[in-house]
């Protein structure tokens, strides 16, 4: 089942002090302004496209070419990948990533701590193969946790945060973390590797599975920056950038934008899947901090 055309409409609860729901390229999106940070969350695909900490720039890279609007996968922030990844561990999913981006998600809490806010989103009735809520903590830090819940029938769930993070040149980046650690080569058809035993440097295009659950480091020379990704509840952590030598068949990126993101994803994928029972659940989640 796809339920990209499910009518779910947002919620009517009472929004705390700095929250407001809104519209942002021309869509409805949940807009949070606090003394610690400000973000842009769309309610279509549960999408996080911007969070500014205060005193940084943004995290998140979003494509200027990326469409936006019902059903349609938004190019940039933080796109969530499930029930399954890429075309599926049997590789015959048309949809890739699954569908969980693509729909309309429901408010269904929001709570002021201080200068945090707590969103809480949820996938709406009719979904029959499972259900799904996101809790979205905004503050001097950002936390994201998908928690899916399978529906009547077992599920081999894959699922990631599809992260893409703001950088001043990939080229020039250091990524810390994966040191050493097995992968998958998607590049080469996912043949086995090892990742180097010092920190990564990206030299083409990538795309790796690594076998992982460590803390990563992005450090980025040109924008003075340390961006540090923490995840729970994973197996995996994606590691991708298209170089110059795929944008240019990706109709939503500028062909010279390919330099000033990479993707580090916390993930269940390929033989990192999590079996779930029928009514069984598994979380995901990653925490964010920019140091200078």
């Amino acid at each position: 089942m796809n339920p990209a055309s499910t009518d779910a409409t947002a919620s009517s609860l009472p929004l705390p002090e700095g929250v407001t729901l809104g519209t942002t390229h021309g869509v409805d999106a949940l807009l949070v302004s606090t003394p610690s940070s400000t973000a842009e969350l769309l309610l279509d695909g549960a999408h996080l496209i911007s969070w500014v900490p205060a005193g940084q720039a943004d995290l998140l890279w979003l494509s200027p070419d990326s469409a936006f609007g019902e059903g349609e996968p938004v190019r940039g922030g933080i796109p969530l990948v499930g029930p399954w990844f890429g075309p599926g561990r049997d590789l015959a999913m048309d949809v890739k990533h699954g569908w969980l981006r693509t729909i309309r998600w429901d408010l269904a809490a929001a709570e002021r701590e201080g200068d945090e806010v707590v969103l809480t989103l949820v996938t709406p009735e009719g979904v029959e193969a499972l259900s799904a809520s996101i809790d979205f903590r905004f503050g001097s830090e950002l936390s994201v946790d998908l928690t899916i819940t399978a529906g009547p029938r077992a599920l081999e769930l894959e699922a990631a945060l599809h992260t893409y993070l703001a950088v001043g040149d990939v080229r020039e980046i250091e990524i810390a973390g994966l040191e050493g650690a097995d992968y998958l080569d998607n590049t080469q058809g996912l043949a086995p590797a090892v990742m180097p035993t010092e920190p990564l440097r990206l030299t083409g295009s990538t795309d790796r599975v690594v076998d992982s659950t460590a803390t990563v480091t992005i450090s980025d020379e040109k924008d003075g920056r340390r961006l540090v990704s923490t995840p729970r509840g994973t197996a995996k952590t994606v590691v991708w950038n298209p170089w110059d030598t795929l944008v240019t068949g990706m109709a939503d990126i500028p062909d010279a934008a390919w330099t000033e993101f990479v993707c580090i994803e916390p993930a269940v994928a390929k033989d990192g899947f999590v079996a779930l029972a029928p009514g069984e659940t598994h979380s995901i989640g990653v925490s964010y901090r920019i140091e200078s």
